[in-house]
Order: C-alpha cells, then sequence, then structure tokens
C-alpha cells in the first residue's frame, strides 16, 4: 500500500526513477546535492511511503510508477482500520454496507466515504492516525470530497455487534436507518428483511423484495 508524499519526495523520487528506472541505486547518490540529514529524510519518506524498496545496505530500488498510483487508488481505510488498535464501528450508510454483505456499496473511485464511531476521548487521536496515513477525516459530518475520507462520529460509548468479523452497529439501528433514507436504501432494506426476517415499518416494491431475495 502506498501513500502520497510530500513535494520534495516526489521531486527525488522523479529524479530517482528517470536516472535509474528499475536499476538498483545507492543511498549515498543525493549526497553531492543536498545534505546528509535531508538524504536520510528522504529516503526514509519515500521508503515509509512505498515508493522505493531496500534491497541491500545502503542500496534501493524505485517502485514502478503505474504500481505506485494503482495503490494509492485502491481502499485502504478498512485495513488502517484494524490496525489502529483502538476500538470503532461502521455506523450510518457504512453499517448498510456491512450487513448487506456489500450488496449496497456506497464507493467509487471518485467519492468513497467511512462512517466510523468511536470514542469522544480517542477523537483527537483518530484525526490524528488517518492524517498521518494522508486519509481525509471530518468529524461528525461529511464535506465534499475525493477519494477516500473518513467521518468520524464520536460517542460516549459504543454499542455495537459483529457481523462478518466487523464490529459494526446493530443490526435493528440500521434498519432504521434505511427506513429513515428509504428512497436511497430501499432495496438494501428489502435485503435486510429477506436475510434477517426484519420487519420494516415502510413498505417496500414486490419487484425490489424479489430482486433482493436472488441475492441471499
Amino acid at each position: 500500500m502506498t501513500e502520497p508524499i510530500p513535494t520534495y519526495a516526489q521531486e527525488a523520487y522523479a529524479i530517482l526513477y528517470n536516472r535509474f528506472a528499475s536499476d538498483v541505486f545507492p543511498s549515498v547518490y543525493f549526497s553531492w546535492f543536498i545534505s546528509r540529514s535531508m538524504v536520510k529524510k528522504t529516503l526514509h519518506t519515500l521508503e515509509k511511503a512505498g515508493w522505493i524498496r531496500r534491497v541491500g545496505k545502503g542500496k534501493y530500488v524505485c517502485v514502478n510508477s503505474d504500481e505506485i498510483f494503482k495503490s494509492m487508488s485502491e481502499f485502504k481505510v478498512p485495513k488502517l482500520l484494524k490496525e489502529a488498535g483502538r476500538r470503532y464501528v461502521y455506523a450510518d450508510a457504512s453499517a448498510v454496507e456491512v450487513w448487506t454483505d456489500y450488496s449496497y456499496v456506497q464507493r467509487s473511485w471518485e467519492h468513497s466515504p467511512y462512517y466510523i464511531k468511536v470514542l469522544h476521548s480517542e477523537l483527537d487521536e483518530w484525526v490524528k492516525y488517518f492524517r498521518k496515513h494522508r486519509v481525509k477525516v471530518f468529524i461528525s459530518e461529511a464535506e465534499p470530497s475525493l477519494g477516500e475520507f473518513v467521518v468520524l462520529k464520536p460517542q460516549e460509548r459504543l454499542t455495537y455487534e459483529e457481523h462478518n468479523d466487523l464490529p459494526v452497529e446493530p443490526l435493528d439501528a440500521v434498519v432504521r436507518y434505511c427506513e429513515r433514507h428509504i428512497d436511497a436504501f430501499e432495496y438494501s432494506l428489502a435485503y435486510l428483511q429477506a436475510k434477517f426476517k426484519v420487519r420494516p415499518k415502510v413498505s417496500i416494491d414486490i419487484r425490489v423484495l424479489e430482486e433482493a431475495a436472488k441475492a441471499i
């Protein structure tokens, strides 16, 4: 998984890739042009972000640029959540995704939101964590944004169930959410009714129910 990098590191990668392509280059290459401390910082940034690989003591190779940009467009938030070491809960539309086994998906390469409940006491740590990994993060409400972003919903306590090994809002809460937003989640509600035998308080088109039943 590669991540975006600062401008100085992008410039360094462009020089390295054009100079060496897939050939091995020494860590001292930049020492003729910039300070030793800046060389160390630049190489560390490039390696940590996945733009270059260490292949030996003081030796590196550039990752192919096609691989970098393909990896940067892949969804990385789920992996970051699992590796955060803190409690969290998929909420709102993200909870609908989980409970419907992703028969409903709200994301695309252009727009990929995640709605996540976290403890209020850990909010600052969550914000720093996602920003460290260059993931856009908002509090409580989403704002216009491209690509992956997270909307953190701080809570005093977390109530959740597990579905497919993921912490997610309880099923009844997700059903109520779909009912409140029936225009967007009619199919999702039909899926939940077919799979979990829930009894929604709103009517669902019979054609939608039949279509959802086929996906179970």
